[in-house]
């Protein structure tokens, strides 16, 4: 394999794992197993959150070097299982060169779980979360539309390509509005509570899990960045839910 190809392989590797959702640790040690075991004499690779640079070395040969931008980032979790599949079998018996990209292609272009699924799962977790912090079924109920809202605003103004952080801010928005107006209409008293349940569905849990293994992991920069992403998504979020607070629930006798 040359290292045009060895190079090429890693990369498209790498940017898979990165983004959808694997760890920046982890995209790094990945991509230097590959390197290494496709014939690499050194592999030297740089990843955050956005951009993956990937610098290797065959035996008498001039260094190669190659950079990525990533510019979407999601969760999906098959892919990344897919990739880590693919390396554990290049490590143990490397393949040629062909038969890696045709696999590299299929794990990219493996469809999603079925958009009705998609809103369901938000909706659902809506609703269990709004229980889970002693909402009544009504309020469980009410949470479940709002998780149908929240899922069809993200991808409508996903068509967009709108900021991360202005999605947010419209998600909470459209939580703390429906909650507020539910509980004026006397359809609930439990307000506070069908807001933080349905909220649930935004919070970054993974960004900030992954920022917390990167810093364990030595990767300061990138887990300060996802760190500080999480953070913003937070604030971002709460001034969402404030706005309708603030102007609505006056009018409700709040």
């Amino acid at each position: 394999m040359t290292i045009t190809q060895l190079s090429h392989v890693a990369m498209e590797m790498g940017v898979i794992l990165l983004s959808n959702g694997a760890e920046t640790y982890r995209v790094e040690e990945s991509m230097h197993r590959i390197s290494i075991a496709l014939g690499a004499k050194e592999a030297e690779i740089f990843v955050v959150p956005t951009t993956i640079i990937l610098s290797v070395t065959l035996e008498g040969e001039v260094p190669l070097t190659r950079t990525r931008r990533i510019h979407t980032r999601k969760i999906d979790l098959t892919k990344v299982s897919e990739i880590n599949h693919l390396s554990r079998q290049i490590c143990y018996e490397p393949t040629n060169y062909k038969d890696l990209i045709a696999e590299i292609r299929r794990i990219d272009t493996i469809p999603s779980y079925p958009y009705y699924l998609h809103v369901l799962a938000f909706a659902f977790i809506s609703q269990m979360f709004t229980l889970f912090f002693g909402g009544s079924l009504v309020d469980s109920g009410i949470g479940f539309l709002i998780g149908i809202g929240i899922k069809l605003q993200m991808d409508i103004m996903g068509r967009f390509e709108a900021n991360v952080f202005f999605t947010n801010i419209v998600g909470g928005l459209i939580a703390s509005t429906v909650a507020v107006t539910a509980t004026g209409l006397g359809l609930t008293t439990n307000m506070n509570t069908i807001i933080i349940g349905s909220i649930m569905t935004l919070v970054p849990g993974l960004a900030i899990t992954n920022s917390i293994r990167d810093i364990i992991a030595g990767d300061y920069l990138s887990g300060l960045t996802k760190g500080i992403e999480a953070l913003l998504i937070g604030a971002a979020i709460a001034a969402g839910v404030a706005v309708p607070l603030s102007l609505l629930r006056p009018f409700w006798g709040g």
